[in-house]
C-alpha cells in the first residue's frame, strides 16, 4: 500500500500548520475580492467579468498542477489524471457562453470527454488505479476536495439559486439575478481555490510518502 504510516507529533503539527496556512490564503483572497469589488462594483460579478476570468485562471492552474504531478508521479498517475480531467472539464464549463456561441448544439458538454478518457485509463490500469485511489481517499487532499464540493454545490450553486432568492425576497424592485451572482460567484471562487490548494496538498503528501 502507498498510504502514509502513522504520523509523528512533528508531522501532525506540520499538517495542522498547513491547514492554517490554507485558511490564511483563502482569507487573503477574500480581502482581495473586497478590494476588487470596491473598484469594479457590480461589474465585478457580471457575465464575462474579471471574477469569471479569475475562476477560469484558478482552474487552469489546478489542471496544470495535477497534470504535471501525473507526469512525474507514476504511482498515483491514474488518480492524478482523473483529477486533471475534472479540472479541465471545469475550465470548459466556465467558458460555457463562449462554447454556446461557437458550438451551438454541443456547446461546453464535450468537456465530459476528459473525465471519460481518464476513467478508461483507470480501468485499463485497474490494479494501480485501485491502490492509488485507496490511498487518495485516506489523504488530506481528498478531504479538502470534499470541502470544495460542499462550497461549490450546496453553498454557491444551491443557496445562490435564483428561485430560492426570489421566494425569500418578494420585493419586485430587488434584482434577484444580480443578488444571485453576488452570492454565487465569489463563493464558487473560494471552492475553486480550495481545489487548487488540494492539488498542492496532494504534492506535499506524495513527497512525504517518498521519505518513508
Amino acid at each position: 500500500m502507498t498510504t502514509l504510516p502513522p504520523e509523528t507529533p512533528r508531522q501532525m503539527l506540520f499538517a495542522q500548520l498547513r491547514k492554517l496556512g490554507y485558511v490564511a490564503v483563502l482569507c487573503i483572497c477574500v480581502l482581495v475580492l473586497w478590494l476588487l469589488a470596491g473598484i469594479y462594483t457590480t461589474e465585478f460579478v457580471a457575465e464575462h467579468s474579471l471574477l469569471e476570468n479569475i475562476q477560469l485562471a484558478v482552474m487552469l492552474l489546478t489542471s496544470i498542477s495535477f497534470g504535471i504531478q501525473a507526469t512525474l508521479n507514476k504511482i498515483h498517475r491514474p488518480t492524478l489524471l482523473l483529477l486533471t480531467a475534472l479540472a479541465a472539464a471545469a475550465c470548459v464549463r466556465e467558458l460555457d457562453a463562449y462554447f454556446d456561441a461557437i458550438l451551438p448544439i454541443i456547446s461546453w458538454k464535450f468537456c465530459w470527454a476528459f473525465p471519460i478518457a481518464a476513467l478508461i485509463y483507470n480501468l485499463r490500469h485497474l490494479p494501480e488505479a485501485r491502490e492509488s485511489m485507496i490511498s487518495f481517499l485516506r489523504s488530506n487532499s481528498f478531504n479538502m476536495l470534499v470541502t470544495a464540493a460542499i462550497i461549490i454545490i450546496p453553498m454557491a450553486q444551491l443557496l445562490g439559486h435564483r428561485s430560492f432568492l426570489s421566494d425569500m425576497i418578494e420585493n419586485p424592485e430587488v434584482d434577484t439575478y444580480l443578488l444571485r451572482r453576488i452570492l454565487e460567484e465569489p463563493i464558487e471562487l473560494m471552492g475553486y481555490l480550495q481545489i487548487l490548494l488540494a492539488s498542492l496538498e496532494f504534492y506535499i503528501e506524495a513527497q512525504l510518502r517518498k521519505t518513508h
